[in-house]
């Protein structure tokens, strides 16, 4: 009688031991179902940090203008006293854009805010400031007007960029609202 050794009889599991619809212990992959449980809770776990990555890009994007507009003002303080001329940083409220500029309109340099960061409010003298174009001087004494420039952030985050009239020198101050310092 011919040998069934290689048929896959219960006793013996061997190469032709695969029967179709059964699964071995040793079967590698994974299942329909789990592939879709990871990919469900990945999703889960994106849905609930986007807020939070989209606020930490604004506040990112508040706090880069906020420097880049203090390192403006510094510079043009820098240069008005190093080449003895008047320098002035032109302020666009409706194109949300700051131009540095000498007085006479060369050595123009601007820089435009990001989307997500606007220019609330400019004061100068004490003043308020209406939409439109506001300029600040520097002299070749190191001495500039008086002026604060309110930066806001689509999260209303603010952030407030203050010169010093005497010093000519400009520091930043945050805060979450308009009240704040």
């Amino acid at each position: 009688m011919p040998s069934l050794s290689g048929l896959g009889t219960p006793g013996n599991r061997g190469p032709r031991a695969l029967v179709l619809g059964s699964r071995t212990s040793d079967a590698k992959g994974f299942s329909l179902l789990e592939l879709v449980i990871v990919i469900l809770v990945m999703g889960l776990v994106a849905a609930v940090s986007y807020p939070a990555l989209s606020r930490g890009t604004t506040a990112f994007h508040l706090r880069a203008a906020g420097r880049d507009i203090l390192n403006t003002l510094r510079y043009a303080h820098e240069k008005a006293i190093t080449e003895q001329r008047a320098m002035r940083l032109v302020v666009n409220r409706d194109a949300q854009k700051v131009v540095l500029t000498d007085d006479f309109g060369e050595g123009t340099r601007a820089y435009t805010l990001p989307h997500d960061v606007r220019i609330k409010s400019v004061v100068l003298e004490g003043q308020d400031m209406p939409e439109g174009l506001l300029s600040i001087r520097f002299l070749a004494n190191g001495s500039t007007q008086s002026a604060m420039i309110l930066l806001e952030s689509q999260t209303g985050a603010f952030l407030r960029i203050v010169t010093d009239p005497m010093t000519g020198g400009a520091r930043v101050q945050a805060g979450r609202g308009e009240g704040a310092p």
